[in-house]
């Protein structure tokens, strides 16, 4: 009987530790996550005001429009130096995705049209590829 109690008692602590692992490494990501959506809406700030204001020339990659949208500032594009950025254009607005760091899974989105980050792909399951799903005409509707 005594072993019984001992083996109850070590599966619970065993659950115990998993579940306060599990939480911490979801609070450690949703940190980073939310630092990152910060980040991202003062370049996605930058990416619109080039876009709409600037007339970049037609067919820059989105490396060429990055660098475009930051020359006044480049440590606005620190925080996204492990992942890929990119950047779809449509009506003089502009949209940034944020993926991971090999363009497999979609992190963020944002259009710049709202002052929160628009969608925050990580959080959803399951993953999304690293695909646009906003669009300019839903979201900016009053711009």
């Amino acid at each position: 009987m005594n072993n019984l109690n001992f083996i109850k008692r070590t599966f619970v602590f065993v659950l115990l530790l998993a579940f306060i692992s599990c939480a911490h490494i979801r609070t450690t990501n949703e940190e980073k996550m939310l630092t990152l959506a910060s980040a991202l809406t003062k370049l996605s700030a930058a990416v619109e005001s080039t876009v709409r204001y600037k007339n970049p020339p037609p067919g820059l990659s989105d490396e060429e429009l990055l660098a475009l949208a930051t020359q006044h500032d480049p440590t606005l594009l620190q925080q996204f130096a492990d992942y890929t950025v990119r950047i779809y254009q449509e009506n003089r607005h502009s949209i940034v995705l944020i993926c991971t760091k090999d363009g497999d899974r979609a992190l963020l989105e944002d259009t710049n049209c709202t002052p929160e980050v628009d969608r925050h792909h990580w959080e959803e399951t399951p993953p999304k590829p690293c695909e646009f799903t906003l669009s300019v005409p839903a979201v900016c509707r009053d711009q």
